[in-house]
């Protein structure tokens, strides 16, 4: 009998195993935003590597279930030919020596030659080189490889860097063209301070961002080529779902903004009284929509985007704050129909025909609550005196109650009791107010979405589809032309069939506003 080897005490056999683990990996792992810069334009962070992989996987299975996208999946499978794994699957990740479980990243540097920044999780450091060297070879034509202290670099013999990487922190540092070495050395040194991770603005959108997205993509606050409206820092979160995918826009607002935002939306008595006119609207809208802040702000900040209008309209003695927003209260819904006929050829033949007569696509209908009803009912006669040329009159049925031409058609308001109501299309402002079934969203999630926020919508597109299919056939035209346009018109039909329903939800958070798009597809 062999004499059996004395085991080794468990703190020895501990050191060793840090040992021989440190000795693969190098230093302890860090996450990438801590390596990226916050100088950056724009920011991507994958939280988990594999979870973002199959999010984005069943993003491209849902798109593949559309025969309008079937080369979506030719352009898939030329890109797992071309990288020699396929990157949608956390277990292809593993085994080109990237580890599914821990985070991602990467950054568009602000710098004056530009570049992309990779900071990836490294498993294994030789099947990660060897899958560098493969692409740098077969894609770049790069065979010649020079280390450079810690930064290994790639390129063609005698040309410029093509690529360049190291291995920094349990994180793979990547990063191409002729800068490429001095952007990874300087990954691969950068100070707490100014890392990504130590950014206020990047600190806040990740908060705000909630549970943990498949994606979350970042611009840098102040950066010129984000909108103003964007200005103090917004982040993008994506998460695919089997049935969908939850997009999530989040924009920073310092103090001042915040309480702007907070007086046009409302609050806790602005969303209940948006839930309810949202209850009331009548069934048969295949998009429908709350909103639950101050008339008089909204109307005040639609002043400040509109100058020119709001100029207008005091040159004719018209105060739109003073005289129609102060005299409404919190709480309005709005909606849409499809027109039970539609001219498609002449909307085809002329766009701007059809901005100017919008009827002919869509009849609107509205309800906001009313907090003066003497005060309003001046204001609106007002409105008609001071701008005549717009054609205002009295409907005639029934009192307080005006149109003005719009297109081939009229638009018409009527002031009711404690609400005010705005239709376009025949026969729609009767529908606003008459009893009878009301619009209910398809889906739970997008009634989930109708339920919190500040501001919420729903459109239901297996409603709009089925509408659409349900048109007679002198909407499409008649002879060859009409053929053709009912086939052009079932070209977004057949895409927008496999979808139920897109919600949208708008709430402000402690320092952000959020806004949730939900897009669902699959079986009603």
């Amino acid at each position: 009998m062999r004499p059996r080897r004395p085991r080794p005490p468990l703190a020895v056999a501990a050191v060793l195993g840090l040992l021989l683990g440190c000795g693969r990996c190098g230093e302890s792992p860090a996450p990438p935003e801590r390596l990226l810069p916050a100088t950056g334009t724009f920011a991507l962070l994958l939280p988990r590597l594999g979870d973002s992989a199959t999010d984005l996987g069943l993003l491209v299975r849902a798109a593949l279930s559309v025969p309008a996208a079937s080369g979506l999946g030719e352009q898939v499978a030329a890109v797992k030919a071309q990288l020699g794994f396929d990157p949608l699957d956390p277990e292809g990740l593993r085994g080109v020596g990237l580890d599914p479980g821990r985070a991602a990243g990467a950054s568009l540097l602000y710098h004056p030659q530009g570049g992309v920044l990779l900071a990836l999780p490294l498993a294994d450091r030789a099947a990660a080189e060897a899958l560098l060297a493969r692409l740098a070879r077969d894609r770049l034509g790069a065979t010649e490889r020079e280390e450079r202290g810690a930064v290994v670099v790639l390129r063609q013999p005698g040309g410029p860097a093509a690529l360049a990487y190291a291995a920094a922190r349990g994180n793979l540092l990547l990063a191409s063209g002729p800068a490429a070495p001095e952007h990874v050395a300087e990954a691969a040194g950068r100070a707490e301070a100014d890392a990504l991770s130590a950014s206020p603005a990047f600190q806040a959108i990740r908060a705000a961002a909630g549970d943990r997205p498949g994606a979350l993509l970042y611009a840098r606050s102040g950066g010129h080529e984000v909108p103003a409206l964007l200005r103090d820092g917004v982040g993008l979160a994506l998460r695919g779902t089997a049935s969908g995918a939850m997009l999530r826009l989040l924009v920073l607002l310092p103090p001042e903004r915040a309480e702007v935002w907070r007086e046009v939306l409302g609050g806790e008595a602005g969303l209940a009284a948006g839930k309810e006119e949202l209850a009331r609207l009548p069934e048969g809208m295949f998009a429908a929509g709350r909103l639950g802040g101050s008339p008089a702000a909204l109307a005040r900040r639609l002043g400040y985007l509109y100058p020119a209008e709001a100029a207008a309209l005091a040159g004719a003695g018209l105060d739109p704050v003073r005289d129609l927003a102060a005299h409404l209260a919190p709480g309005a819904a709005a909606g849409l129909w499809l027109p039970p006929a539609l001219d498609l050829p002449a909307v085809a033949r002329s766009g701007a025909a059809a901005a100017r007569d919008p009827f002919r696509l869509l009849h609107p209908g509205l309800r906001w609550r009313v907090a003066d009803a003497a005060g309003l009912r001046s204001g609106l006669s007002k409105l008609a005196r001071a701008l005549p040329a717009l054609g205002i009159a009295p409907v005639a049925e029934g009192p307080d109650g005006w149109s003005a031409p719009v297109g081939g058609g009229r638009l018409a308001w009527r002031l009711a009791g404690d609400h005010l109501y705005l239709a376009g299309g025949p026969g729609r402002l009767e529908a606003l107010q008459a009893a009878g079934a009301r619009f209910a969203a398809p889906t739970p999630t997008s009634r989930a979405a109708l339920e919190g926020g500040e501001a919420a919508g729903v459109l239901d597109v297996g409603r709009l589809v089925a509408g659409f299919r349900a048109l007679p056939g002198s909407s499409f035209g008649t002879g060859p032309d009409g053929f053709v346009m009912r086939a052009l018109v079932e070209r977004f039909l057949e895409p927008a069939s496999h979808l139920t329903a897109v919600s949208l939800r708008l709430e402000l958070l402690p320092g952000a506003a959020r806004v949730d798009l939900a897009i669902e597809g699959g079986v009603r």
